[in-house]
């Protein structure tokens, strides 16, 4: 029996809940024929010996992660990881929502090139500091600055047997600039995994810097492990990848072609850095016919955005899925309001409940207006620093994704697009070599 902790209330997207514009388990069911073909590679990716997405938890290096992390753990009190994109934002979001207030080894991550921001960095104590660099091709050219340009002052400091001991290179492709840095720097690198960086996150690439943030990461890994096989049912209504996927899919062709993620929880709001990312990125595609397809996902942060963005979401076009995060445990924490001015007419419905109370109620109220205006949404519930529900809600999305893009007729494992812009910026740096100013 596959025991799940995370908790999905979608009935939000269903006619029975907001009306006419809901869908039915009717249309969901009668579109299952369309995922035959996606049955077909789940039962492949299953049963291959070749590394992918969905047996990430079972071919992913636990023991060699937790070899590296405890030694890390150890000898650094700060780890610097230099990435972006795939290459970042799943370590920084399971860092952030599962790690240790107060870890042994802090990870700071720098996923852009500001150089004010980087300038931080010349404070950094090399001694006790290591360098973690990840790029999947080796050839992003953001990360690649990011460490070059610190390289030489490592070196000054550490010496060359030093920087080997304070860095850590992740990478996949031996041909990539930055396997061969390695090479030449002494550096044994480690492998990345043949998936792509949005799918990458249970792997080293997301878990390492993950454990040494103090993260349980075998939790993640056997959540995601319980996720996998319950998105391996054929029945498209008993799938919860499926169900909820194809009610999404249905909504796009409802015109709902903006998905809002709305974490009522500050340490979950770097789940939706990395979801945007997957989402958009695995979507975002031309089909055969000529179509260009895709949703687009925001964040929106309760309670915060209520005062900011719930109006339109309630009154604007109806173009929006609304997917909820919550702790529902977060209602027995936080201080009680005090009787005090309860004459106040502003005062008295807070008066005696806890902060938590009031969070809840907030959430519920949210959820309850949009549903009565007839916008679809749906709920995750989790605990907090639930590393299991984690692992479950990763492999949830991933899976929504393809079972999405499966209905759209595209590839979710590409991006075609952006190389277009890698190929403008190299030429505007060499343009820039030329100014005269």
């Amino acid at each position: 029996m596959t025991i799940s902790r995370l908790s999905i209330d979608n009935s939000g997207f269903q006619k029975d809940a907001i009306g006419d514009s809901g869908v039915t388990n009717e249309e969901i069911r009668a579109l299952s024929p369309r995922l035959d073909g996606l049955r077909k590679k789940i039962r492949h990716w299953q049963s291959s010996n070749d590394v992918n997405f969905l047996n990430l938890p079972d071919k992913t290096d636990l023991d060699m992660i937790e070899q590296i992390g405890r030694k890390c753990s150890r000898m650094f009190k700060h780890t610097i990881v230099f990435g972006i994109g795939g290459s970042s934002l799943g370590a920084e979001m399971l860092s952030s929502t599962l790690g240790h207030r107060s870890p042994r080894n802090r990870v700071t991550f720098y996923d852009n090139i500001d150089p004010r921001t980087l300038s931080e960095i010349d404070d950094v104590q090399w001694s006790d500091t290591l360098c973690m660099v990840v790029s999947k091709s080796g050839n992003t050219a953001e990360t690649l600055g990011q460490f070059l340009t610190v390289l030489p002052r490592m070196e000054r400091y550490l010496g060359e047997v030093g920087l080997r001991e304070h860095t850590v290179i992740i990478t996949e492709n031996p041909d990539g600039a930055l396997y061969k840095i390695a090479q030449q720097l002494g550096i044994e690198p480690i492998a990345h995994p043949a998936v792509g960086g949005r799918f990458s996150v249970l792997s080293v690439v997301g878990l390492l810097p993950a454990y040494i943030s103090g993260v349980d990461v075998s939790g993640v890994l056997e959540g995601a492990r319980a996720m996998a096989r319950l998105c391996t049912d054929d029945d498209i209504l008993e799938n919860p990848a499926f169900h909820n996927g194809t009610a999404q899919y249905l909504h796009t062709e409802k015109g709902r072609t903006i998905s809002v993620f709305m974490p009522y929880a500050d340490n979950l709001r770097l789940v939706v850095n990395w979801y945007r990312q997957l989402w958009a990125e695995s979507l975002g595609k031309v089909d055969a016919d000529g179509r260009h397809r895709g949703m687009t996902p925001l964040e929106n942060h309760g309670v915060t955005d209520q005062h900011s963005q719930l109006q339109l979401m309630l009154d604007g076009p109806d173009d929006k899925v609304v997917t909820f995060i919550a702790n529902p445990g977060v209602r027995h924490e936080g201080r009680r309001v005090p009787m005090r001015f309860q004459e106040l007419p502003a005062v008295a419905p807070l008066a005696g409940h806890t902060l938590g109370e009031l969070f809840i109620s907030e959430l519920k109220a949210t959820r309850e207006t949009l549903s009565r205006r007839g916008r679809p949404n749906r709920t995750f519930g989790l605990h907090d620093r639930d590393a299991y529900a984690i692992g479950e809600l990763i492999m949830l999305l991933e899976m929504e994704t393809v079972v999405v893009a499966e209905l759209m007729g595209i590839d979710p494992f590409d991006q075609p697009a952006v190389e277009e812009s890698k190929i403008l910026t190299r030429e505007y740096l060499a343009d820039l070599i030329h100014v005269d100013f």
